[in-house]
């Protein structure tokens, strides 16, 4: 028997997913017939069973139900099977139909009378889609129907009739509308029933409605119709409505025979038949106890009712009345043989206790093996250590290095930014400051050098090449399509481009062949605008910039066009140097002539072409047409269409002159294609610094060179370069381009003939606008409270009446005489100097506030207006923005005011940006003032420099003594620090005349590289880069400019007494030479380029080098002052120091570091660090400096697989070289008790761990010894794993064994004692492990340790009160290994510092559990006995788990006001999750319902609703006052996975 028929009869809680997954159901219901047969055999065989107890009436029954058996099956089911079955009934006789394939029923019926006429009766079985719904609602179908008489029986025997019938069964004439998802899944509905119940009875001939039926009695069917749909497009599984026919006839039948007491026989009938099934299923099969209980509570709930009628029927019939009353006996003594009488509830008694117990009596704790431990991973990390030290590798000496191809004074060498990049691997700031700084000085005498280049390319072009190369990497540096800009980079590269175009200009100018040039404009879009707003910090940009102002503004009033407009005009330089070069006037007329040559040859070639056409068409003259299809419907052409065809398709090329006809256009072609390479490389230049920011305009212009009527004959006489920039083009497309042939037949000669249809153009400027040049070259502000004045700092025009309208804007944190101020400080050029002496004398702006600093270094760097007749002023250069500095006694009373400001703030090196502003004003002044305040200015600039070198030692000073713990306010000190170098190096920026002030000795070279080392290295030790903003970069940018102008200085001043700078310098900066006090190296420099500022020295067998420019200070290429990343991010590290920033130094040890400072009290130890490349992990030394003993740090990871974790997580361990011994010390280097705090020592020659405290010496026991697994399997397991349990052996004088047990993640001790081999608890100091850990209850449960009181009498057979138990908090799990109960499984937590238990008091005057812990204890109480509940009731308490469960979540002690923790949102979230997931199918049609159970979980039946309800309202009772309370992040992530 299959357990399919149990779900159809009983419908238990787990039921297939769809119709495929039943028995009954699958192959189209082939095997739903077997409930028929079962009903069959369950009639006949109780009927010869019951004997004098049978009913007269229930051979009818079986009579009815053996026919009905014999043809319902459709495979055997035939119209003559039928016609003979309903021809031989006798009267009073039924017989009913099951018609799945319509979802109907019929019932006939022959009347008991002597006429014997049939009754038709038929319904509907199950109910659609439509109806059915997931709701409490219930549905019903009431009976009995109506019923109709035939005359005649002939009527329902007829062949036709039955055929029809077996039609029916068969073939489904329609079906109800299927629905579909929203996941676009369909779900199939019933056969409409119609056909059957209305059509086919309607059909018959004289048919009446029996009005006796009327009497009959009433009753409903209640559908109990479980929908169920699985994945796909499977039928869903719905109960047999084979069974509910059944039922329905059988009630139909008795309540005919026996009326109302009919209903009750039925019932019984029914009842009886459901423990028939059962029975003869448990004989077969073994049946699971969650659905045999389901069964058994579903056939008492059915006698309950039976006995409820029976109480309200009064039954006359004797023999009725005894066969109720026995029927009844057979099903109570049926279920009382079904139900178990018990279950066993000792899964998780301990067995074997006394074998174990005198295993550890036997245990020999003087012997050293139990307490040696193999260390396998500690060993071979040991022995990988010792064979696989970390190579030395070769010394980087870079000598012969081939940089010295960059000789300035080579002649043809060009510093092209893409190789300083790659092949000097400058920065990208220093690679283009190098250009820039070749083009300010060398560009020109490059330019003039006669000789050609080496690989025989004009100069020119390769300074064309030159500039692309570097504006590239300028823009994308200086003015990125996304990000910040830079206004003082920006500056120099319009400087810079600007300069290369003069030069290129003025060459040409000279050149006697472009003499023109010099009445031609130079057309750049605002420029002479643009100057005013270029930030010019050094005397040489200023004249600089004077001087291209000049220039460019002479050359913007030529009274002729520039080159790249209006190229065809008559006065377009191109067109003059055509008409006057003789090569383009000769090619000029070789092109017209082989234009003229090309288009007689054209018309002769249309003429011949109309002369073939003429011939052709006069042959075919007299012909007539004689066309023809063949046998495949193909079209076989006449002689005379054929030909007609053939002339038809003659076709010519049309021909287009090359050249305009035009002489001005014709000279503009010819000059753009044979135009001087030194003339188009000019002009490529400035067309691409005019489309600077778009070097690809968008345009729809036609090239002449990929025209098809003109490339192929224009590039003979094409000399230009292959790619170029500014081409020849078209505003519109040739006539000839897409029409280049035509048909002779329809055209003339003159349709075969075009002149030039090209417009001459060049590629198009597309020039930025002046508002987005003015923004890159303004900075902007970004603070809230300055944001808004953004517009004063963008003029200098008098914006003062606007600021005072804006000031209702202000922010309160602003105040009112500031904003003014502020927004006024710009107003008038010739004022700002003058604004600023105001501010230094009233303090009216904080000058250290970065929006303020950024006002006045923007206003006191920027060039401002520009006078146009400078030739006429003195110091012409100067702008007029900053004439006032000219002026003595101005300089003096700013001088005055700077050196105040300096005395105020030379002890408070927190207001770092002050120092910029003032230095920068400082270095402003003595950039621009006369000779006369040279020395006063020098004087405050130095004074500058001191302050930041102070400041500079204090701060680092600081950092030495502050914890690292906070490693935000260290990068805060390192990035004051790095702003101060930066100023501090501003204090070496001047021009080239009055360098020698601040730069002439060797100390200020000294003093320089202590700032740009400090700097190097402060910045690199800045783990957070991104913090740093736009205003400081900046700063930084420019810094690094100022010191690669200041090479060659720095080199003239060395260039004798270079080795015995570097050696001092050295000195004080490596702690290994510091040690020896002395260093006599020889340094030279690496590369003979002036601006370069690297220099090396080889001290012993190391490799030392010094870049001025970066900063950096390398010893074998190791950087000073910090660790690589690689030993700094490594677990390693990372464990033991966090984020700890050593500053370290190269060792004498080859890629080895050691600290610059010593550690812990009074320095007693240093820490060496180096890196093992092979397996990827670094080295760590420690050094005592009294003792002299070495430590080295060990893996922590060494330590897992041999050791508990408490001693490999919690602990640091260090291993003496020297007796090879391992110290476990606290885990964080900052510990105040580093060094003091071992209180663990593990000996690695015998491998035994032992305390250091002299009153409490103990030893660890080997986990793999047989003692420890004896008693960690016995109980401690069922408490926490193995790694987080350990057993420490007590070192005394006493006989007996006191032997430690700890559970470290979960924070309880034990203390076994050989004597009486107990295990008493240490918190609970009365108590002691029960042997014996079955109680009754929580059965399955493979966790929690039974605590007994150590009074207590085990042999007694009541247990003890007061008796308590230990269950660690987790996941709880459950798993059906049998058929009888789930193993129930805490899954613990990741957390390896603590873990969540709890202690429950067995109450055993109650017999309940009770929590300690409320409400937490009580909801994992509530937990444990849901999972652990089983269907029968416990032996201790004498209910069931989920009883319990249910009490205890509906007491006091699980609900609470407060919102919960997280330990008891979690477990409220585990008994929600025991109810099924109950979802609607489709999600918008709550048409079918699809339940997921949890399978190998606990019992079907105990997965009930109302864990969730109650879990969701004692969660929503605990939320009605949180808002009085603030929820942790983790708690409301956990809200949301409560449904």
């Amino acid at each position: 028997m299959n357990e399919s028929l149990l779900n159809h009869l009983f419908l238990p809680y787990h039921l297939p997913s769809c119709a495929a997954d039943d028995y009954l159901l699958k192959d189209n219901h082939q095997k739903e017939f077997l409930l028929l047969e079962c009903m069959n055999e369950f009639l006949r065989t109780t009927q010869s069973c019951d004997g004098d107890e049978s009913l007269r009436h229930i051979q009818v029954l079986t009579d009815c139900f053996s026919r009905w058996s014999a043809w319902q099956e459709s495979h055997h089911v035939s119209a003559q099977n039928i016609q003979s079955t309903l021809e031989n009934l006798p009267p009073g006789s039924f017989t009913p139909l099951y018609i799945r394939a319509q979802n109907a029923a019929i019932l006939i019926e022959v009347e008991s009378d002597e006429i014997a006429r049939p009754l038709l009766s038929s319904w509907q079985v199950l109910l659609p889609m439509d109806q059915i719904t997931s709701s409490v609602l219930c549905h019903y179908s009431s009976f009995p129907v109506i019923e109709y008489r035939l005359n005649d029986r002939s009527e329902l025997t007829s062949k036709i009739d039955c055929e029809l019938l077996v039609d029916f069964m068969t073939n489904t004439i329609k079906e109800l509308p299927f629905y579909q998802s929203s996941q676009h899944v369909t779900i199939r509905n019933l056969p409409e029933s119609h056909y059957v119940c209305q059509w086919w009875i309607q059909q018959f001939k004289d048919i009446q409605q029996n009005c006796d039926a009327n009497s009959s009695v009433q009753f409903k069917k209640k559908h109990r119709d479980h929908i169920r749909l699985g994945e796909g497009n499977n039928v869903p599984f719905r109960r047999s409505g084979l069974w509910m026919t059944m039922k329905t006839v059988t009630e139909l039948i008795l309540t005919k025979q026996y009326g109302e007491i009919g209903i009750l026989i039925y019932k019984l009938l029914i009842t009886r038949f459901l423990t028939y099934m059962l029975e003869k299923y448990a004989e077969q099969r073994t049946i699971s106890m969650d659905l045999l209980l389901f069964c058994i509570r579903k056939m008492v709930r059915r006698l309950n009712k039976i006995d409820s009628r029976l109480v309200l029927t009064r039954v006359k019939d004797n023999n009725v009345d005894r066969w109720i009353r026995y029927n009844k006996q057979v099903i109570e003594m049926k279920i009382d043989e079904f139900f178990p009488k018990s279950f066993r509830q000792d899964i998780v008694q301990t067995t074997s206790s006394v074998d174990e117990c005198s295993s550890m009596g036997e245990t020999d704790f003087h012997s050293p093996a139990i307490y040696q431990h193999e260390c396998v991973q500690l060993r071979k990390f040991l022995h990988d250590n010792s064979s696989n030290e970390s190579l030395e590798a070769p010394s980087s000496d870079d000598e012969g290095d081939p940089n010295h191809l960059f000789d300035t004074n080579h002649p043809d060498n060009i510093q092209f930014y893409s190789d300083l990049m790659n092949r000097m691997d400058y920065t990208i700031g220093t690679a283009l400051t190098r250009v820039e700084i070749w083009v300010a000085t060398h560009v020109k005498e490059w330019l003039d050098h006669q000789a050609l280049l080496t690989n025989g390319m004009s100069r020119f072009e390769h300074l064309r090449e030159f500039f692309e190369d570097y504006q590239n990497g300028a823009l994308g540096h200086y003015w990125p399509e996304s990000g910040s800009t830079d206004p003082i980079g920006y500056s120099r590269f319009i400087l810079t481009t600007l300069t290369i175009i003069q030069c290129m200009h003025k060459k040409l100018c000279e050149d006697p062949r472009f003499k023109r040039l010099k009445d031609h404009t130079i057309s750049i879009p605002h420029l002479l605008k643009l100057f005013r707003f270029l930030i010019l910090p050094v005397r040489e940009d200023m004249i600089r910039a004077r001087r291209l102002y000049d220039y460019f503004r002479e050359f913007s009033t030529k009274k002729y066009p520039d080159l790249l407009s209006q190229i065809n005009s008559a006065d377009a330089f191109g067109v003059v140097y055509a008409s006057c070069c003789d090569s383009m006037v000769q090619n000029l007329a070789k092109l017209r002539e082989r234009a003229e040559s090309d288009k007689q040859a054209k018309i002769i070639e249309v003429n011949e072409a109309k002369s073939r056409y003429g011939n052709l068409m006069k042959s075919i003259r007299k012909l007539s047409c004689s066309c023809r299809h063949s046998l495949s419907y193909m079209q076989i052409l006449c002689k005379k269409c054929s030909t007609q065809e053939q002339a038809d398709n003659i076709t010519v090329d049309v021909f287009e002159c090359p050249i305009p006809e035009a002489d001005v256009d014709a000279q503009a072609v010819i000059f753009e294609l044979q135009m001087p390479i030194e003339i188009r490389s000019y002009r490529d230049v400035l067309w691409q610094f005019i489309n600077r920011r778009k070097l690809q305009p968008n345009n729809q212009m036609q090239e002449w060179l990929n025209s098809r009527s003109h490339s192929h004959k224009l590039s003979l006489y094409d000399t230009g370069p292959s790619v170029r920039r500014v081409k020849l083009l078209s505003n519109r497309t040739s006539e000839t381009e897409y029409n280049y042939t035509r048909k002779v037949s329809c055209a003339s000669v003159d349709d075969f003939i075009f002149e030039n249809s090209l417009t001459v153009n060049i590629s198009p400027t597309l020039s930025i606008k002046l508002d987005d040049e003015q923004r890159v070259l303004t900075p902007q502000l970004t603070h809230p409270d300055y944001k808004q004045l953004q517009f004063t700092l963008d003029t200098t025009d008098d914006v003062q009446n606007k600021v005072i309208a804006k000031l209702f804007t202000c922010s309160p944190h602003f105040k009112s005489t500031q904003f003014i101020e502020y927004g006024s400080f710009r107003s008038g050029h010739r004022l700002q100097w003058r604004n600023l002496l105001a501010v230094l004398e009233t303090d009216s702006l904080p000058i250290g506030d970065e929006s303020v600093a950024i006002l006045i270094l923007h206003s006191i760097l920027q060039c401002g207006p520009i006078t146009k007749y400078s030739k006429e002023l003195d110091n012409s250069w100067c702008p007029e923005s900053h004439k006032q500095l000219l002026d003595d006694n101005f300089v003096d009373e700013l001088v005055v005011k700077l050196n105040q400001h300096l005395d105020n703030c030379g002890l408070n090196w927190q207001n770092e940006l002050a120092l910029i502003v003032i230095t920068a004003i400082a270095i402003r002044l003595f950039t621009i003032c006369n000779a006369t305040k040279e020395s006063v200015l020098t004087d405050l600039i130095m004074k500058c420099r001191q302050i930041g070198e102070k400041w500079i030692e204090l701060i680092t000073e600081y950092i030495q003594t502050t914890s690292s713990a906070d490693k935000k306010e260290t990068e805060k000190l390192r990035a004051k620090m790095n702003t101060i170098s930066i100023a501090c190096i501003f204090t070496f920026s001047t021009h080239q005349q009055r360098i020698s002030r601040l730069l002439e000795s060797t100390e200020h070279i000294i003093s320089l590289l202590k700032i740009v080392t400090m700097f190097h290295d402060t910045y690199l030790l800045n783990y957070d880069r991104s913090t740093t903003n736009l205003f400081i970069r900046n700063l930084r940018r420019h810094s690094e400019r100022i010191l690669v102008a200041l090479q060659p200085t720095i080199t003239q001043i060395l260039q004798d007494n270079v080795s015995y700078a570097l050696n001092r310098f050295a000195v004080s900066y490596w702690t290994v030479l510091r040690r020896q006090g002395h260093m006599n190296g020889i340094w030279k420099k690496q590369n003979t380029d002036p601006y370069d500022g690297l220099y090396t020295c080889q001290y012993e067998s190391k490799c030392l080098s010094i870049d001025l420019i970066r900063g950096s200070f390398l010893v074998d290429g190791l950087t000073i002052g910090y660790l690589p990343e690689k030993i700094t991010s490594n677990p390693l590290f990372v464990r033991v120091f966090d984020s700890h920033v050593f500053e370290v130094q190269a060792s004498d040890k080859p890629h080895t570091y050691v600290t610059k400072y010593a550690y812990h009290g009074n320095g007693r130890v240093d820490y060496e660090f180096s890196f093992n490349e092979r397996f990827q992990s670094p080295i760590i030394y420690e050094t005592h400096k009294e003792t002299g003993d070495r430590f080295q740090l060990i893996p922590h990871t060494c330590f897992l697989e041999d050791f508990p974790d408490e001693f490999a997580s919690c602990y640091s361990h260090w291993m003496n070289l020297a007796n090879q011994t391992i110290e476990f010390r606290p885990i964080k280097f900052n510990n105040a008790d580093f060094l003091d705090d071992k209180p663990y020592i593990l000996e690695v020659a015998t491998g035994c761990l032992t305390s250091t405290n002299i009153d409490d010496k103990k030893v660890l026991i080997n986990g793999k010894s047989k003692f420890f697994q004896n008693l960690f399997k016995k109980y401690f397991n069922r408490l926490d794993d193995q790694a987080y349990v350990y057993m420490m052996r007590q070192i005394t004088n006493k006989t007996n064994v006191i032997v430690h047990i700890y559970l470290s993640r979960i924070g309880i001790a034990f203390q076994y004692d050989t004597t009486d081999n107990t295990i008493v608890s240490r918190e609970y100091a009365d108590m002691r492990v029960s042997k014996n850990q079955s109680f009754g209850t929580l059965t399955g449960l493979t966790f929690g340790l039974l605590l007994s009181p150590l009074s207590a009498n085990e042999t007694n057979g009541d247990y003890y009160p007061y008796r308590k138990m230990i269950v660690p908090f987790g996941t709880v799990t459950a798993k059906r290994q049998t058929s009888d109960h789930q193993t129930v499984n805490v899954e613990r937590l990741p957390s390896k510092t603590s873990l969540q238990y709890f202690v429950f008091i067995l109450n055993d005057r109650l017999k309940v559990l009770q929590s300690t812990d409320s409400p937490t204890g009580w909801l994992y109480l509530a937990l444990l006995h849901a999972m652990t509940t089983h269907l029968l009731p416990d032996q201790y308490t004498g209910m069931t788990g989920m009883e319990r469960a249910f009490q205890l979540l509906n007491s006091a002690g699980c609900w609470s006001d407060e919102p919960f923790n997280s330990i008891s949102l979690s477990i409220l979230i585990q008994i929600a999750q025991i109810t099924p997931i109950v979802q609607h199918y489709p999600p918008n049609l709550p048409c079918a319902v699809n339940i997921k159970w949890h399978a190998n979980s606990v019992p079907y039946s105990a997965q009930h609703f109302g864990y969730y309800l109650l879990a969701k309202a004692i969660l929503e009772n605990s939320r009605q006052f949180h808002f009085m309370y603030k929820l942790s992040s983790a708690n409301q992530h956990m809200l949301k996975h409560v449904r």
